[in-house]
């Protein structure tokens, strides 16, 4: 008898866990495609434009060819295969016609080999344009920072940032000329135990401020903490778990720690976030279909995923969401989203390894 009760509770414990996880990978829910105006796919990218950053201009800069220890040995295949190699490029959207250009890299102390360029910020101080980029490679994971040379159109580079707390970075997000926000995404460099990281729901990862001298951890242990930026009036730090599929706005303290002060549970898995420079609201790229960008991730060759843009409409605060907009829907041409920018009613959508798309937006 108490055997047989022992397997009853197993039993329902195990189908409990697996039904979870099929509303959790989104197994029952369908895509319906729309977009907010007339749109088409970017040439000049196809191996991933995963996030971007657009600055007061119009000019945006992307990330391509990501890569690193989370990947399949499938996904690194299809990288070699295809020849992929990690990019930053440049896209003007005061001038969409002009397309996408990539940015060679100069510098003494830089070097391409292994380099797969991830999470990315901007900052505009005096005239200048600085970018701080997550890269990860072979060994380790740092935070590159590099001048933007407007005259040549090249990216000079000028430090690397690595620390001993630093496991597997994301996303970063710039606050001054030395110092920034990055989020530690999780805590094991190796495709199998950081999935099983993810599915068992380990709460490894943080997120890192570097305050010019060395990366402190400032929030509490995070849940796959991704993309990570700042509100339009700089006072609140937005983080997205992904894996959580939820929005997270901190408050950072005068010792720039972070105290979080709402939390947003969102039916997707969000990626990326940036700010609408106009409103502050948040712009999302997300995965509405968990089990379809987890398949498409592992072999971009053979599975679609499918996109999608949300549009967090946030309260004059900054801290509450008061509404939500989905700007874009789409498994048709452009698979696995991950960030979005809005720039004078022009939108641009990234992906972590497929195309770019770029949409006039008439919804707003």
């Amino acid at each position: 008898m108490i055997l047989k009760t022992l397997f009853g509770i197993a039993l329902a414990l195990s189908l409990t866990y697996i039904f979870k996880l099929v509303l959790f990978l989104d197994y029952h829910k369908t895509v319906w495609n729309h977009r907010p105006g007339k749109c088409h796919i970017v040439e000049g990218i196809d191996h991933g434009s995963e996030d971007m950053q657009t600055t007061k201009s119009g000019l945006t800069f992307i990330t391509s060819g990501i890569d690193g220890p989370l990947f399949s040995p499938t996904m690194k295949e299809y990288h070699k295969k295809d020849n992929v190699r990690g990019r930053i490029m440049l896209f003007n959207l005061e001038k969409p016609a002009d397309g996408v250009r990539e940015l060679m890299i100069v510098g003494n102390q830089f070097s391409y080999e292994d380099f797969a360029p991830h999470g990315i910020s901007v900052l505009e101080e005096k005239g200048k344009i600085f970018l701080f980029v997550v890269v990860h490679r072979a060994e380790e994971d740092t935070v590159e920072k590099f001048e933007f040379l407007e005259k040549t159109l090249e990216l000079k580079h000028l430090k690397t940032y690595k620390g001993t707390l630093v496991h597997l970075l994301n996303d970063v997000a710039a606050t001054g000329p030395e110092t920034f926000y990055t989020t530690d995404y999780g805590y094991y460099r190796n495709h199998v135990l950081h999935f099983l990281e993810q599915i068992i729901g380990l709460y490894y990862g943080h997120v890192l401020y570097y305050d010019g001298r060395d990366f402190i951890r400032v929030s509490e242990p995070t849940y796959m903490a991704n993309g990570i930026t700042l509100s339009k009036d700089g006072r609140h730090v937005y983080v997205v778990s992904s894996a959580g599929k939820k929005f997270i706005v901190y408050k950072p303290e005068a010792n720039n720690r972070l105290t979080k002060i709402n939390e947003v549970e969102l039916d997707t898995f969000p990626d990326n976030p940036t700010i609408d420079p106009v409103t502050g609201d948040v712009l999302l790229g997300c995965h509405p279909i968990g089990f379809k960008i987890t398949k498409h991730l592992n072999d971009p060759s053979t599975e679609i995923a499918a996109s999608q843009v949300l549009m967090l409409h946030m309260d004059k605060s900054g801290t509450n969401v008061t509404g939500v907009t989905e700007l874009l829907s789409d498994d048709l041409e452009l698979y696995g989203s991950s960030s979005a920018t809005l720039y004078k009613k022009r939108m641009l959508v990234g992906t972590v390894c497929h195309k770019m798309m770029y949409c006039e937006v008439n919804t707003l």
